[in-house]
C-alpha cells in the first residue's frame, strides 16, 4: 500500500542489453556496481547484479517523508526495454529516477526520451551517478528530456529536489544542475554526506520491485550461501588509485566515513530476521581499512553470538595476522582484495600504496585462517609495458588466491587516470558504450597497442587458471565450495564461470 504525499517518485536501473547471436547478448552491470562493466551470458540466463544501494536508501528516505516510492531495477530482472517501459508507463510517475553509468550511458539517454514521450510533459527525469554527475554540464546542455542532474551522494539530496518540486520552489541546491527559465544552473560541489550513520537502512523489500520483491537477485561472485545479503560497514577510501570512480567522483575524494559497529551489527540481525540470510557479504570501498573498526565490529558479532558467514572487500595494504585471526572468528569466510599491478613503479604511479610481497602474505594467512581469497588484477595501466604486464601476471601466479579477476585499465571520466588520458590525448576511443574495463582498450599506450592489452588479458586469466590446476589445497577448496554452491544455487552458478572463460 502506497502513501500519497502529492508526488509519485519512480526509482530505476534500467537493463542494458546487446544481441551478439540468437543464444548470447551482452549484459551491461550499472547501479550498485563501482565499476560500469558488462559480460556475456547466455539470453535467458538470469543475472545476480550488486544491489544497488544508493537507490534503496533513497527509496527508504522518500518512504519515510511519505512519498509514493515505486522501484524498477531492470537489471536485476534481466527485463526487456519494451516490459520495462509498460512498467514505467503504468506506474505513470511525476518523478523517474534513472542511475546510469558510462558504459550505458547513451542507451540510458534514449530510453528516458522514448518515456518522456510517452507520459506527461510534467514528468521530470533525473539523472544520477558517476557518469551524470561528471558530465552534468553536457548533459543539460545536449539533451533537453532530462531535467535534472544530481552529483555525487543524492540520497538526502533527492529528497530536498522532490520537497521543491512539490511545492515548486527553486532547485538551487548544492549538487543540482538544472535550468531555470532556459538558463542552466549547474551546481560546482557535490552532494556529499558528513554522517552516513544518519541514513536509513535500505528499502531492501523495494527491489528489484516493490510488486515482486526478491533479495536472492542480488549478490556478488564471491557469495557461497543462499540468500546472500550485501550491506555496507563504510564509504569512501583514503588511497588514491588514479582510476578508482567512487571515490575520485561520487565521493570527491572527500573523508572516510564509518557506520558504528553497533549499526553494522544491528542491520546484519535485521536481515537475517527478515530475509533469512545465511551470508551478508560488505561491498565496502574497502572493509579493512581501519582495524580498530574492524575489530569492533568483529567482537560485536561475536558478542551478540551470530552464526552467520559473512565476506567482505577489504584489502592486502592494512589487513595484518591479527585482524585476519579475528575475522574469520567472526565468521568471515571470503575476501576480495586489489592487487592490480605487480610492478611497484606502476603502483606508486596509480597511488596504490601496496607492497607486491604484502599480497603474497595477505593470501596466505587469509589461507591459513580458512578465508577464501578473490585477488584482482589490472592489465594496460599507465606506464605498463609488456614487461610490467608479465610482472603482473608473475605475482598472480605467486598469489594463492582462490579466485581472481583480470580486468583492461579504463580511464572513466572524472578520475585522475582519464584527466591524465585526455590531456596526453592517450584515449583512442570516445565511444563510452567501449569503456568497461572486459572488452576492449580504449587507451593509446605508448608502450602497447590496445590489441596487446586485450590479448594478454585473454593469455594471462587462461594462465592464472591452469596455474591454479597445479594446486592440491586450491583444488580441494573449490571441490569444497563448489560442492555448497551446487546445493544452494543449483549448477547455474557452479558452471557459470566457465560460460564465462570460453567467451573471452
Amino acid at each position: 500500500m502506497h502513501k500519497s504525499n502529492g508526488l509519485k517518485i519512480m526509482l530505476t536501473n534500467p537493463a542494458v542489453k546487446e544481441k551478439i547471436d540468437d543464444k548470447k547478448e551482452r549484459y551491461f552491470i550499472k547501479a550498485g556496481s563501482r565499476w560500469p562493466w558488462s559480460y556475456i551470458k547466455r539470453i535467458n540466463e538470469e543475472c545476480v547484479p550488486p544491489f544497488p544501494f544508493y537507490l534503496a536508501y533513497s527509496a527508504q528516505i522518500l518512504r519515510n517523508e511519505g512519498f509514493d516510492v515505486y522501484t524498477l531495477d531492470g537489471v536485476a530482472l534481466n527485463m526487456e526495454k519494451p516490459v520495462f517501459i509498460e512498467k514505467v508507463l503504468t506506474v505513470a510517475p511525476d518523478v523517474l529516477v534513472i542511475e546510469t553509468a558510462a558504459h550505458a550511458f547513451m542507451h540510458d539517454v534514449n530510453l528516458a526520451k522514448e518515456l518522456k514521450s510517452k507520459l506527461s510533459s510534467n514528468l521530470k527525469i533525473i539523472f544520477t551517478g558517476p557518469h551524470a554527475t561528471t558530465f552534468a554540464n553536457e548533459i543539460m546542455l545536449n539533451y533537453p528530456h532530462i531535467d535534472i542532474v544530481l552529483r555525487g551522494e543524492y540520497e538526502f539530496l533527492l529528497l530536498e529536489v522532490v520537497k521543491r518540486l512539490q511545492n515548486n520552489d527553486n532547485l538551487r541546491i548544492d549538487g543540482v544542475a538544472y535550468r531555470d527559465n532556459g538558463n542552466l544552473v549547474v551546481s560546482g560541489k557535490k552532494g556529499f554526506i558528513e554522517d552516513i550513520n544518519k541514513l536509513p537502512y535500505p528499502a531492501f523489500e523495494l527491489f528489484p520491485s516493490e510488486e515482486a520483491p526478491d533479495i536472492t537477485r542480488y549478490g556478488d561472485g564471491i557469495c557461497t550461501y543462499k540468500p546472500a545479503v550485501t550491506l555496507h560497514s563504510s564509504r569512501g577510501c583514503p588511497f588514491k588509485c588514479n582510476f578508482c570512480l567512487w571515490n575520485q567522483v561520487m565521493y570527491d575524494n572527500r573523508k572516510y566515513r564509518m557506520f558504528s559497529p553497533e549499526r553494522v551489527v544491528d542491520e546484519m540481525c535485521y536481515v537475517i530476521e527478515n530475509f533469512g540470510a545465511k551470508e551478508i557479504y560488505f561491498d565496502d570501498d574497502d572493509f579493512c581499512i581501519n582495524k580498530k573498526h574492524v575489530v569492533d565490529i568483529c567482537d560485536e558479532i561475536k558478542a551478540r553470538k551470530l552464526k552467520i558467514k559473512w565476506s567482505c572487500m577489504g584489502d592486502a595494504i592494512s589487513t595484518d595476522e591479527e585482524m585476519l585471526k579475528v575475522m574469520a572468528e567472526a565468521g568471515c569466510i571470503f575476501m576480495k582484495f586489489g592487487v592490480e599491478s605487480g610492478n611497484k613503479d606502476i603502483l606508486r604511479q596509480m597511488g596504490k600504496p601496496l607492497e607486491p610481497l604484502k599480497a603474497i602474505q595477505t593470501a596466505e594467512i587469509c589461507r591459513k585462517y580458512g578465508i577464501m581469497t578473490h585477488a584482482t588484477f589490472v592489465f594496460g595501466l599507465y606506464g605498463d609495458t609488456m614487461d610490467s604486464m608479465r610482472e603482473t601476471l608473475a605475482l598472480a601466479n605467486k598469489i594463492k588466491f582462490d579466485y581472481a579477476q583480470a580486468s583492461i585499465a579504463t580511464p572513466l571520466p572524472g578520475t585522475r587516470l582519464y584527466d591524465l588520458l585526455i590531456d596526453s590525448g592517450r584515449i583512442k576511443d570516445m565511444d563510452f558504450n567501449n569503456f568497461d574495463g572486459t572488452r576492449s582498450c580504449v587507451v593509446l599506450s605508448e608502450h602497447l597497442s590496445p590489441q596487446q592489452v586485450v590479448a594478454f588479458r585473454k593469455k594471462a586469466i587462461k594462465s592464472m587458471v591452469l596455474h591454479k590446476m597445479a594446486d592440491p589445497i586450491w583444488w580441494r577448496n573449490f571441490i569444497r565450495r563448489n560442492a555448497i554452491l551446487y546445493k544452494e544455487y543449483g549448477h547455474e552458478k557452479v558452471f557459470s564461470p566457465i560460460y564465462t572463460l570460453f567467451n573471452l
